[in-house]
């Protein structure tokens, strides 16, 4: 789900752009966080597929869009090298990161057992407006799902993924299940829309047995269905997807 057109700011093969959203939110640059804003801002262009696998980042057009110096552009781009994001080659630049197989498998088998225990846990501890707001997202993931509304879906999923983690009250699932969220949509962003309905009928289920306070069984059904999105996730990208 790349966007067609990407502006200025980076170079993929014969096309130049700006991945969507940089320039209108260059105005909310804080002096103070410039580096740490400018990595959110990357990152979250990558996991969306603004810029894709390959693009590369080019860091005195990034700070032109800013109206930054390059110095903290260096810094955001540094640490999104270290979170994992970005591949600098020295002589050569600063290159999006492919996607791998190997990762793609790993990921969602570490994902299916730290979002089981999330679950589990929410099961016992979560509050009568834990319900409410997951029944809600659920409704609204319905709505976007009948209109086909691929954004919709994808923000309507990290809401729900959000609600159940402060369900859980586990401040370290949390934080792990968040990064291990992050990574994954690197992987199924690009192919969302083709994923189908069932995963909005699983969050139903999902919720029912939260509220139900059935631990084991709402432990198996996040278990499940995370692997089941894997799988359909390595399917559907394809092996010309895959740097390895």
């Amino acid at each position: 789900m790349g966007s067609q057109n990407r502006g200025s700011i980076v170079t993929s093969n014969a096309q130049q752009g700006s991945p969507r959203g940089l320039v209108t939110r260059a105005a909310q640059l804080d002096t103070g966080t410039l580096p740490a804003q400018i990595h959110e801002f990357l990152e979250e262009a990558i996991i969306h597929g603004d810029l894709e696998p390959g693009t590369r980042l080019r860091p005195d057009k990034i700070a032109a869009e800013y109206g930054v110096s390059r110095i903290p552009v260096r810094e955001a781009l540094s640490s999104l090298q270290e979170a994992g994001w970005v591949d600098i080659r020295p002589r050569y630049g600063v290159y999006v990161r492919a996607r791998n197989r190997t990762e793609l498998r790993e990921l969602f088998e570490a994902r299916a057992g730290i979002e089981a225990e999330i679950a589990r846990l929410a099961a016992t501890r979560r509050a009568a407006e834990d319900i409410a707001d997951l029944q809600s997202i659920v409704d609204q993931t319905k709505k976007a799902a009948q209109r086909n509304d691929v954004d919709r879906l994808s923000q309507a999923s990290v809401a729900f993924n959000a609600c159940i983690r402060r369900a859980a009250h586990n401040s370290v699932l949390e934080s792990v299940s968040l990064s291990l969220e992050k990574r994954a949509r690197f992987y199924f962003s690009p192919i969302a829309g083709l994923l189908g309905s069932d995963w909005v009928d699983n969050q139903g289920k999902l919720v029912a047995l939260l509220a139900a306070g059935h631990i084991d069984a709402a432990g198996a059904s996040a278990r499940q269905h995370i692997i089941k999105t894997g799988e359909a996730v390595w399917l559907l990208l394809g092996a010309e997807s895959f740097s390895d």
